[in-house]
């Protein structure tokens, strides 16, 4: 894709602060295995289990943003990135979820699909309709 115009993400000090408190979480966890006398197998799969759970949580936390370019928008996840130029893309929305209450922005590219925008807000949208070219 082409040049970067925005990139949404959170920012440093919020990513560091939860990646801490993921670090505490797995940490209170082994102890909790190693201090409860839990057999060794049982224990290895616990631990293994809650190193793999943080370790994603984590992951998705670093890895996750909103990439605005000239050609099109990229959503960065975990595992992959998803790409739209502009031209797939019909319209970026404002939605509300019920449960918990909470509004998201959502591309709704031309095949129907919906995505959620990570860490894009209400007050990034006119940013993003001005960044479309028409």
């Amino acid at each position: 894709m082409g040049v970067t115009l925005r990139e949404y993400r959170a920012d440093r000090r919020s990513r560091l602060k939860v990646l801490g408190l993921i670090a505490l979480m797995l940490a209170c966890g082994v102890l909790e295995v190693v201090i409860n006398d839990i057999p060794g197998w049982v224990a290895v799969l616990l631990i293994t289990v809650l190193t793999v759970v943080d370790g994603v949580w984590a992951l998705s936390l670093w890895r996750a943003r909103t990439v605005v370019r000239a050609d099109g928008i990229a959503v960065v996840g975990v595992v992959r990135a998803r790409k739209w130029a502009w031209h797939d893309i019909q319209d970026i929305v404002v939605e509300t979820q019920s449960s918990p209450p909470r509004r998201l922005i959502r591309l709704h590219d031309t095949q129907g699909r919906k995505t959620t925008l990570p860490y894009v807000t209400e007050a990034h949208l006119p940013d993003l309709h001005a960044l479309r070219p028409r």
